[in-house]
């Protein structure tokens, strides 16, 4: 059918978007498929939504035929996209945007992660303005990549929290978490026990929260003492505050948290931060899971990366409730299966583990112009052949369980208020739209971008 309303085939995305964006009332789209955690992917599909100025409001969902028998308003607008996939905004569940300003590096997995560690520490910015430069170019790049939320790990220039990503992130239009990183182990330890007393004193209860949570983020078992992991998760209970933290990510990791010896060691040494009071928990034979496995029962936990994954470390993260944020592109980046076989988030997956999808940081992508999941996606569909289902719940229902996200905000279904919705151009016969969107390598387009 063609429709007044129906943009021309070969029109630009940049002036379909701009043509859509402006409409208002009550809209019917009809796509060549709609896609969500609950409907799974809908061939041919159609939705029905009320739109104005501050709502976005999903009236009926559904194949076009059974839109057609649905008792909805009278339509004010209808639009045909058989060339288009909807989906809601995306949720990228870990990533580090005050790194966004270094942009792609390249890293050969041999020369191991502290050598990586180190390129970082000289780039990374330290004035607060800076710092808030950076995350504002990273929102840029999230939202060129249809996200509309986000658990950023706000970084410790110095080893010191900041609150700039977070100011930053509350002035755009994504949700999410901010979580503040710190460090503390060795001598710097009761640097550290002193600032968390004051953050949670004074500067926790006069933040304001909304659409933008603010969570802590010790670095990781290589970096934090475990006692502060547990003073942290202490003061957390009853804050209803998100904790995040790397774990089980690497082999120096896995070597210092086992031996106490190897490159990180190296790495404290030279900082001036070691001291022999690491080894009352360092060293001990543990696996880094097994290490921090009474954290996690003390308060849930969402764990980056878990590259680093025995039989007994996921047997602990599903008895733990623990939720993982798989980032395929940076373990293929640090080449994390050649140290530790394949990712096992499938097992994780089985065992009752959620796992979501991150992308880390803009430093180990291969699309500079935007940060985003779909390209996660996108791998474990071409390297593992992974099906919708997995990564529709990977991206929707664990990432918003990780965020503590409004389900609603994240569905195409009757009565949910997306956040956004997404466009991922198709052919327009494809016997499989989901297929040709996961093998295709273009941006995706707002449909309806977050406010």
């Amino acid at each position: 059918m063609n429709h007044p309303d129906s943009p021309h085939p070969d029109e630009p995305q940049t002036e379909l978007v701009m043509q859509l964006q402006n409409l208002q009332g009550v809209i019917r789209i009809d796509a060549a498929a709609i896609c969500d955690a609950d409907l799974g992917v809908c061939v041919p599909g159609s939705i029905v939504l009320r739109r104005s100025d501050s709502a976005l409001d999903i009236l009926a969902s559904g194949k076009p035929t059974e839109i057609d028998h649905t008792d909805l308003p009278p339509v004010d607008h209808t639009i045909a996209l058989p060339d288009r996939l909807l989906m809601p905004g995306l949720i990228n569940a870990h990533t580090h945007l005050d790194l966004t300003h270094i942009g792609v590096q390249p890293h050969e997995p041999g020369d191991g992660f502290v050598q990586w560690v180190d390129m970082i520490r000289a780039g990374r910015r330290t004035d607060p303005e800076e710092i808030e430069d950076a995350v504002k170019l990273g929102i840029d790049k999230l939202l060129a990549g249809g996200t509309a939320a986000v658990g950023d790990i706000a970084g410790a220039p110095g080893g010191q929290m900041t609150l700039a990503p977070f100011r930053a992130i509350a002035g755009s239009p994504i949700e999410g978490v901010s979580y503040l990183e710190f460090f503390g182990i060795g001598k710097s330890a009761p640097k550290t026990r002193d600032r968390l007393a004051q953050f949670f004193d004074v500067e926790y209860p006069a933040i304001a929260q909304d659409r933008v949570r603010v969570g802590l983020q010790p670095h990781a078992p290589n970096t934090v003492d475990r006692t502060i992991y547990t003073l942290v998760t202490d003061c957390a209970l009853g804050l209803d505050l998100p904790l995040c933290t790397h774990l089980a990510e690497t082999p120096e990791e896995h070597r210092f948290v086992a031996e106490a010896g190897g490159p990180q060691r190296a790495l404290l040494e030279r900082l001036g931060v070691w001291d022999d009071s690491i080894l009352d928990s360092i060293g001990h034979g543990r696996h880094p899971v097994a290490h921090l496995e009474a954290v996690l029962e003390r308060s849930p936990f969402l764990v980056a990366h878990v590259n680093d994954a025995t039989d007994e470390a996921i047997k602990i993260l599903a008895r733990t409730q623990t939720r993982v944020v798989y980032c395929p592109r940076a373990s293929e980046y640090f080449g994390a299966a050649m140290h530790f076989g394949p990712h096992r988030y499938r097992e994780m997956l089985n065992a009752g583990v959620p796992v979501c999808l991150g992308t880390d940081s803009i430093v180990n992508l291969d699309t500079p112009d935007r940060i985003s999941v779909l390209d996660e996606m996108r791998l474990l569909t071409r390297r593992d052949g992974v099906g919708s289902g997995p990564l529709l719940a990977m991206v929707y229902t664990h990432g918003r369980l990780a965020l503590g996200l409004d389900e609603r905000r994240y569905a195409l279904s009757a009565g949910s208020t997306p956040a956004g919705i997404v466009a991922l151009r198709v052919p327009a016969d494809a016997a499989d739209p989901w297929l040709s969107a996961m093998l295709s390598d273009d941006p995706p387009s707002w449909v309806f971008p977050p406010k």
